[in-house]
């Protein structure tokens, strides 16, 4: 979403309340579009629902969403994550996988005609994007957070098998995008920028491979441990 200022088209950010129920689950900071996905995937990747059979109906009502649950119960924690990188201590695991590096720098070729430098130079906003076989979920949003949690809602809704899938953003990897990424199953995730230091352990801790640093051709990739 953007307006115009003066002929250049500027991105709209808004505080944006999802209620379960009666309850204010969380915030965040995103682009007020496509925010049902915004609320599937801050749901799902938080563990309060299993998925999209958990869920009855969602919702919008300007910046508001309510979800209503299929099973109701009571939810009282409020969680706030805005725009903080929300350092997440969840250890959701994937699947070790095999990582053909020549392969994802081909990839980051096609990720980059998505990107808002490409397609409107003027609106500041990041994009995330999934490829899975051969195809691509891509996400715009003002938040690089916000957009990570569209892009796991989408992929929820369109019931995407991502066990071979890999991720791409144009912001730094945070524990947060990398933790909700590994609870969809994601195995791989690239940023364009360097990751922080809570994505490169929670990227340790789930068995995602976190690829960082794209500069060109030249990348660096953080390989787990493995358990």
């Amino acid at each position: 979403m953007w307006r115009d200022v003066d002929g250049i088209r500027v991105a709209v950010d808004a505080k944006v309340r999802v209620w379960v129920g009666k309850a204010l689950a969380a915030e965040a900071v995103a682009s007020p579009v496509d925010l049902e996905d915004l609320a599937l995937g801050l749901l799902y990747s938080d563990g309060l629902v299993e998925g999209t059979s958990d869920i009855a109906e969602i919702s919008v009502e300007g910046t508001d969403v309510h979800v209503r649950l299929a099973s109701p119960r009571d939810i009282t924690e409020r969680r706030s994550y805005l725009e903080s990188c929300g350092v997440v201590e969840g250890a959701h695991r994937v699947g070790p996988v095999e990582v053909d590096l020549a392969h994802i720098r081909g990839l980051l070729g096609e990720f980059g005609r998505y990107t808002m430098p490409l397609t409107s130079p003027t609106l500041a906003m990041h994009t995330s994007g999934l490829h899975v076989d051969g195809g691509w979920l891509i996400v715009h949003d003002a938040s690089r957070h916000s957009s990570v949690l569209k892009l796991v809602g989408r992929a929820l809704r369109l019931g995407v098998d991502v066990s071979r899938g890999v991720a791409f953003t144009t912001g730094r990897a945070s524990s947060d995008m990398v933790v909700r990424l590994a609870r969809l199953g994601v195995p791989v995730v690239v940023s364009l920028r360097g990751p922080l230091y809570s994505g490169y352990e929670a990227a340790r801790r789930t068995g995602v491979v976190l690829v960082a640093n794209v500069r060109g051709r030249g990348l660096v990739a953080f390989f787990p441990a493995r358990p």
